[in-house]
């Protein structure tokens, strides 16, 4: 939500009071105003919001909303600058409630949402709210959805995950039913399915992003350093746009202060290079499009719209590191005016690197088997973000397809896998956008119950095409049938 009309309704929002508490000024923030009756309602996203929020008393609601709040402007103004925080905009330990507060904030105080975040929320609660009669039908469920909301906030993407599968047999007119867990006992799979005189056992795993990434963002964050700040002394706006060919930890800490050097003792407008290292191109950025662009609205500072006017252009799922001397009159996350900017724009293509950001779906379909029962056949669904570039894609592709061709299932009632790849993106132009692949694997030749091309997110009728979802449409190969 990086639009005109969402920053311009940033201005309204009263500057921060030199007088009064903080909490008088979030509470500020989280007022729908009532000069804005014409904002479009959004049904199954208030519906969804409602759902779980009705599993927690109001007070805690209000408390856990307001601590997202703060939490994200401490993080927005540089308040966090400890190594436990790693710049987060949210409170890891309420991971669900960081969800909750940007859905709220989508629907009654927009200029606090984050674009980024909720590209990836957004579509996640907007499709359990559409699906939410038949929801609210699965025996069970509100057993599923109090832990979501209460002891499993830290992690709640696996619940959710669940949600959108048990959503997806209902829509086929199944009988669906989570199954109670045992204390202390063996693990269970998650729900049962009934349809047409047939059961099935379903079981969901949710893959996270690996800890390789995110010390790879710092080790980013560490390198730019250097040359940021040489170029911050000399009042210098800087960009580079780099490809490395090996690890980040590999990297020589003045590699890319070198190449600042280089540059800021050249005359020309930029430099390029090519050696073992990396690839890449760096130079004085042209700011005049952010700058007209601020001449007719705020914008967040750090979003995808900035990124694109500073680099000049759009990629999608880009690595950047960014710093902006900007000014912000009325909230602080969007600026009016910036005058210098030092921008990387990054990505990896060493084998190391590719081998351990694609991570496979083996250990995970290997502990959703053993969760199954022996005595009815059994379906798991495997679902994650795929929000790398193509490198990463195309390796993680090969490495899944070669597992659903190797995996041995001998001895169990295993009969079909789906693998869902979850795709958001927080585009400069709009709100969000959202791609989903289906892969499916299985011993018969139509992965009952589901339609082989099954959408968990998205609606019936959104766009559809064959292939991968980084492939052009000419390409095909989204399903495995093993005999």
């Amino acid at each position: 939500m990086e639009s005109d009309a969402i920053s311009g309704i940033c201005r309204a929002v009263p500057p921060s009071p030199r007088r009064g508490t903080v909490d008088q000024f979030m509470a500020a923030l989280l007022r729908r105003p009532d000069r804005y009756p014409d904002w479009d309602e959004e049904p199954d996203l208030r519906g969804a919001l409602d759902w779980f929020r009705s599993f927690i008393s109001e007070e805690e609601w209000q408390e856990r909303r307001g601590s997202a709040a703060r939490r994200l402007y401490s993080a927005s103004v540089g308040m966090l600058n400890g190594p436990e925080d790693r710049g987060r905009f949210f409170e890891e330990d309420d991971t669900i409630g960081w969800y909750m507060f940007l859905v709220d904030a989508a629907l009654d105080h927009p200029w606090n949402y984050d674009p980024t975040f909720g590209a990836r929320v957004i579509p996640i609660f907007t499709a359990i709210g559409r699906n939410l009669d038949l929801l609210k039908s699965v025996a069970s469920v509100d057993v599923r959805v109090r832990r979501l909301v209460t002891s499993d906030r830290r992690q709640p993407n696996g619940g959710l995950f669940e949600l959108l599968v048990a959503a997806a047999y209902c829509r086929t007119g199944a009988n669906v039913s989570f199954v109670k867990e045992k204390r202390g006992g063996e693990k269970t799979h998650d729900f049962d399915v009934e349809l047409n005189g047939r059961r099935w056992a379903v079981e969901c795993k949710r893959l996270e992003m690996p800890e390789y990434n995110e010390r790879e963002r710092s080790e980013a964050r560490r390198l730019w350093h250097f040359p940021a700040s040489f170029a911050v002394a000399r009042d210098k706006s800087l960009f580079a746009d780099v490809t490395f060919r090996v690890e980040l930890t590999a990297v020589p800490d003045d590699y890319l202060l070198g190449k600042a050097q280089e540059f800021f003792r050249s005359d020309r407008p930029a430099i390029l290079w090519n050696d073992d290292i990396a690839y890449g191109v760096m130079g004085e950025p042209d700011l005049q499009p952010l700058q007209d662009a601020l001449n007719v609205t705020s914008i967040l500072t750090i979003g995808s719209r900035t990124l694109a006017l500073l680099a000049g252009s759009y990629v999608r799922n880009a690595q950047y590191v960014l710093l902006a001397r900007a000014k912000a009159e009325h909230n602080p996350r969007f600026m009016d005016e910036c005058d210098l900017a030092v921008l990387l724009r990054w990505k990896n293509i060493s084998a190391p690197s590719l081998e351990a950001r694609a991570r496979d779906v083996r250990k995970r379909l290997a502990d959703a088997v053993r969760q199954l029962p022996s005595d009815i056949p059994g379906i798991v669904h495997i679902g994650f973000e795929t929000v790398e570039d193509d490198f990463v894609e195309d390796r993680r592709y090969e490495k899944v397809m070669a597992t659903m061709e190797n995996f041995d299932s001998t001895g169990t009632n295993l009969e079909t896998v789906f693998v869902h790849y979850f795709v958001p993106e927080s585009p400069p132009t709009g709100g969000w956008a959202f791609d989903e692949t289906t892969l499916w694997w299985g011993t018969k030749p139509e992965p009952a119950p589901l339609d082989q091309e099954v959408a968990l997110v998205l609606p019936r009728d959104a766009a559809r095409r064959p292939g991968m979802h980084w492939d052009t449409p000419e390409f095909s190969c989204h399903q495995l049938y093993s005999r």
